[in-house]
């Protein structure tokens, strides 16, 4: 059987990685020496509690001793592991201390651009556009295009496919240099893919085999020249792929949803006073309004420490109407001239991102995070919103981690901002989950939301509800066809609220529109107040979406992963505690 050589985009780049280099201590090893702390206690006793083999308890006792935390005494039902005095008190820290070791070193990677897996550059076998291979009578060459979606790699799983052993990447010099576009080149015999490493996604390996055998079997039926094939691009379905990567076991807390305007005010107050280390926000739009009335409490926090970064997403470069950019420069000015630009930064480029969030540390060494439907610094806290704060470690670095990548510069080009929360994003993600009530839950990008519709039209079996601060011609496909298969199918109850129309639909097709699907059985209502800003989606009891996208008039393109951002939570009677509340506020300004 003659080979395929199947050859796929990458970028390709050098870097001078910050790497601290050491064994640092895990969760487990420092439960163990805590509960040393309190009592000795035998190898036997300690895997019994904490239902892990002997082997793993001895093993961590074994370095701890060496670390000095730790010793052997004996007692009448034998010898138990004790802390020492050291050991105490390096228990109570949040984290043991590690003995590294912080060094630059040079580093490659290759960042392929059809599933964004990273690799060593040594991996892979990179190829100039003037020495890829052609078509012989002993070889087939296809092209394997990159996504649109992969164009700019993730920075996090760089650092994550360059690390050793006991490896830390810490930071990078980022240097002037852009990537460089090189192809990758591998071969598939016998069904076998020969130049890629084992670890890389099964996506990766998935599309290649299926475009070698697309070039096989066209080859074989003789309806194409060998010597021309280049099959139709393959689309793979990697729905189900993002969703199991974004799906947490998440803490919540009822007070977590934030619903209506003071809420949001306090909440915005509240995570800028408890701030200690980090605040980042990240708003649509900015008003000089807002700017200035937030000013005094970004200045008291800087003055704690804090330090701040600002960012927006209007997306109105090229307009008549910058307002968010001159209002950014304004408060970048005066912040300036209060000389406090050591530790606040109004980045002065836009995100393109529709995506309203706010990430802080607090004075407990926790991380939380504001996802939802508020314009931070332009809402004058006087519409309808809604919110969910965020409070496990793995959701809020994973978060983090998507704000770098929105602060990301060019396809290629690394700023500093990028480099950073992508380190911070990462440390955020490793720390301890505190305790407390956990419920599924799933960090929503871009395209997500239209899939999540699908995913109510599906499941629910009571109703189907939505908030909307706009409605366009977008709705039909996106949100109410899907939706009115489900009251035909199951006899859900459907109700959509908006605020406003927008785009090319009038307030007299929106009125159109409502009653063309009343008749069907799914109500659209204008709801004018109170003022409606909140972007929810969520179906019978117990499942509610957050987002920032406008449900009814919003297609987000799997281009623009990170434009819109929500999070669903799946919680008993989330969403009808959330429905009551929403019809309770109608009710008080009627």
């Amino acid at each position: 059987m003659r080979a395929v050589h199947v050859i796929f985009p990458v970028l390709r780049g050098t870097r001078r990685f910050i790497i601290e280099k050491g064994r640092r201590w895990s969760v487990i090893e420092h439960l163990l020496l805590d509960a040393i702390c309190h009592e000795p206690a035998s190898a036997a006793d300690l895997a019994a509690k904490s239902k892990l083999p002997r082997r793993v308890v001895v093993e961590a006792f074994i370095r701890l001793m060496r670390a000095g935390w730790a010793e052997i005494v004996a007692t009448p039902k034998g010898p138990k592991f004790r802390a020492t005095h050291t050991g105490i008190a390096r228990a109570k820290f949040d984290q043991l201390p590690a003995a590294t070791v912080t060094e630059p070193k040079w580093r490659g990677f290759a960042i392929e651009q059809v599933t964004g897996g990273v690799f060593r550059s040594r991996e892979l076998d990179l190829r100039h556009h003037s020495r890829l291979p052609v078509t012989t009578d002993d070889q087939f060459v296809v092209q394997l295009p990159g996504s649109p979606l992969h164009s700019m790699g993730d920075l996090g799983e760089v650092f994550s496919a360059i690390e050793g052993e006991d490896e830390l990447i810490v930071g990078v010099d980022r240097g002037a240099e852009r990537l460089i576009e090189r192809h990758a080149v591998v071969t598939v015999r016998d069904s076998a893919v020969e130049g890629l490493p084992s670890r890389s996604s099964h996506a990766l390996r998935f599309l290649i085999l299926q475009k070698a055998k697309e070039a096989l079997d066209a080859a074989a039926t003789e309806k194409t020249d060998p010597g021309s094939v280049i099959p139709s691009p393959v689309v793979l379905d990697t729905h189900d792929t993002a969703e199991t990567a974004n799906r947490y076991d998440g803490l919540y807390e009822a007070d977590d949803l934030i619903v209506d305007a003071e809420a949001h005010a306090q909440a915005l107050e509240r995570v800028i006073k408890g701030a200690s280390e980090r605040l980042i926000i990240h708003s649509t739009f900015v008003t000089d309004a807002r700017a200035q009335a937030i000013m005094p409490s970004l200045m008291q926090a800087a003055g704690r420490g804090v330090k701040i970064d600002v960012l927006w997403g209007q997306d109105d470069v090229g307009t008549s109407t910058n307002s968010s950019r001159f209002a950014a420069g304004k408060l970048q000015a005066a912040i300036a001239e209060a000389g406090r630009t050591d530790l606040i930064s109004v980045h002065p480029f836009s995100t393109n991102s529709h995506a309203k969030i706010v990430v802080a540390d607090n004075q407990r060494g926790n991380w939380l995070a504001l996802v939802g439907s508020c314009n931070w610094l332009a809402s004058d806290f006087t519409s309808f919103e809604t919110s969910m704060r965020l409070r496990d470690p793995r959701m809020v670095g994973d978060l983090v981690r998507k704000i770098a990548g929105l602060s990301q510069g060019r396809p290629g080009v690394w700023n500093d901002l990028a480099i950073e929360l992508t380190v911070l994003g990462r440390r955020i993600r490793e720390l301890p989950r505190p305790n407390g009530r956990r419920v599924p839950m799933r960090l929503l990008f871009g395209a997500d939301h239209a899939g999540l519709v699908l995913e109510a039209r599906d499941r629910a079996r009571q109703r189907i509800f939505a908030l909307s601060h706009r409605i366009g011609i977008a709705a039909q496909p996106i949100a109410l066809l899907p939706t009115l298969s489900a009251v035909k199918a199951h006899g859900v109850d459907a109700t959509f609220y908006y605020g406003r129309t927008t785009g090319p639909l009038s307030g007299i097709g929106g009125a159109d529109l409502a009653r063309e699907f009343a008749r069907e059985g799914l109500a659209i209502l204008p709801v004018h107040r109170p003022r409606l800003h909140a972007k929810v989606l969520g179906w019978d009891d117990d499942a509610l979406a957050i987002s920032s996208l406008n449900w009814l008039s919003a297609d987000p393109a799997e281009s623009t992963p990170y434009r819109e951002i929500g999070v669903l939570v799946e919680a008993p009677k989330i969403a009808d505690n959330f429905i009551r509340r929403f019809e309770l506020a109608k009710a008080s300004h009627e």
